[in-house]
């Protein structure tokens, strides 16, 4: 009895700790977030979604970019491009629902649930057939967009999209468990602040986004760090969704029917870059390839006039 006493105190010590933790790194992070100006909200039906526009001309088609789906990421993937774009197209950026500034509702993110978000996007914000540029993960439901409405779209630009294979997984036993502990209140958040610290924000983006990391810039990092932790931790559903295999789909019949008007752009440092353009352009050999040398997954931040000449 007395055993089982101790032991209830100490899992009550250790919530008690972990709470005062997360609220710590709340409060602290409520002083330097990510700063909301010069944008707007589109009030989608799941949730307010954060987007910023460049100046309306009738003569300029639309462009929207579409950060990849981390966590980390948020429409400050695209700074580096946005002004020297806008002199061909009127660019549309967002913070895709779950991610940056956009809100964070904690449900299990699908990739049918971005689907209809692009679409919508598309139709009530934009309202023209747009080109779409999207990276990583991102791709995935922006090819599945185009395959459900081609008529919302002019072109589509994918930057270093996942391995088909990849895509086929789905969620198993871990993934399940990884979920309900990351749906835990107190833990779930402790675990999720773990995952987004700062030494982990750096080892994603040295190891997984830049080749050379020295085009690391304190702002990037910091651009990464804060998108994280937006919401006060809410950020763990999409995590859970990510990494458990929840967004994944097979593309494969999209991508067949996808037509001509599909450009791949890879870093030659990215993972599988190889594996990714044969299996893309065997199912589709309309397909256009680029490859941006001396990058990984981030060619944008990391060689931004090379890539501005591959997307105009």
């Amino acid at each position: 009895m007395k055993k089982s006493k101790s032991f209830f105190k100490t899992c009550i010590t250790a919530l008690g700790l972990m709470h005062c933790m997360n609220e710590y790194i709340n409060s602290k992070f409520i002083s330097h977030s990510i700063h909301k100006s010069g944008g707007k909200f589109y009030h989608w039906k799941h949730g307010d979604i954060y987007y910023t526009v460049s100046d309306h001309d009738s003569l300029k088609s639309p462009i929207l970019l579409i950060h990849d789906l981390t966590v980390f990421s948020s429409e400050y993937e695209w700074h580096s491009i946005i002004k020297e774009l806008s002199k061909s197209y009127t660019v549309f950026t967002l913070d895709l629902i779950g991610c940056g500034r956009s809100d964070k509702p904690q449900l299990t993110y699908t990739n049918y649930f971005y689907v209809q978000m692009i679409n919508d996007f598309i139709t009530d914000v934009i309202g023209l057939p747009t080109k779409v540029v999207a990276t990583g993960l991102s791709s995935s439901f922006v090819l599945m967009a185009h395959f459900m409405n081609k008529n919302l779209f002019s072109e589509i630009v994918m930057v270093n999209p996942k391995s088909l294979t990849l895509l086929k997984k789905t969620p198993d036993a871990s993934s399940k468990v990884l979920k309900k502990l990351l749906n835990l209140p107190i833990v779930g958040k402790t675990v999720y602040y773990m995952a987004v610290n700062k030494q982990n924000t750096e080892y994603y983006l040295t190891e997984k986004c830049f080749c050379n990391p020295f085009h690391l810039t304190q702002s990037i990092t910091k651009a990464y760090y804060d998108a994280a932790h937006t919401c006060s931790g809410k950020g763990k559903m999409l995590l859970a969704s990510v990494d458990g295999f929840y967004i994944n789909i097979d593309i494969t019949k999209a991508l067949k029917h996808a037509g001509k008007n599909i450009t791949l752009i890879l870093g030659d440092h990215n993972e599988n870059i190889t594996d990714i353009e044969n299996s893309y352009t065997r199912l589709n050999p309309e397909i256009s390839t680029k490859i941006i040398k001396n990058t990984k997954l981030l060619p944008q931040l990391e060689d931004p006039d090379t890539f501005l000449q591959f997307i105009k």
